[in-house]
């Protein structure tokens, strides 16, 4: 999965990706980086190419924040139109507790992307290799806990 981000990552960002353990090294990464910023989550097959311009045109449309929630509630993709650690901070808590009606108070422009499955437990395993929209090559290598 983390091979897949990469990817994605070098796709979406060509020359300017690059990889974090915590929303915290990932703002240091990006220290003096100008203009739009998408951090991402490694455990999410469906990150592709479409993803990452529907991100960005939401972002070039004013958005103040576009964030991708997965089935846990929390963001499998955080986009902002330049770094901003106390926004990233907020939009990682994720949308479990209540945070649409911060946003709103703070007068920000929210972008949603789709909601995505991670792919983070054997359930998640066996759900991505009987789904018709699983990329081909990762559902072949899940199609065995599928019958198991």
């Amino acid at each position: 999965m983390r091979a897949r981000a990469r990817r994605w990552a070098a796709g979406a960002a060509a020359g300017r990706a690059f990889e974090a353990t915590s929303l915290a090294a990932a703002a240091a990464a990006v220290h003096g980086h100008e203009g739009p910023l998408l951090l991402v989550a490694p455990d999410v097959p469906a990150l592709d190419a479409a993803v990452a311009q529907v991100a960005l045109d939401d972002l070039v449309a004013g958005c103040d924040l576009v964030v991708g929630v997965a089935h846990d509630a929390l963001p499998y993709l955080v986009g902002l139109p330049r770094p901003d650690d106390a926004l990233a901070e907020l939009a990682a808590e994720g949308f479990a507790g209540g945070i649409l009606p911060v946003f709103a108070d703070r007068g920000l422009t929210l972008g949603m992307l789709p909601h995505h499955r991670r792919l983070a437990s054997a359930a998640d395993a066996r759900a991505f290799a009987i789904d018709p929209l699983t990329p081909p090559d990762l559902a072949e290598l899940l199609r065995p806990l599928a019958r198991g």
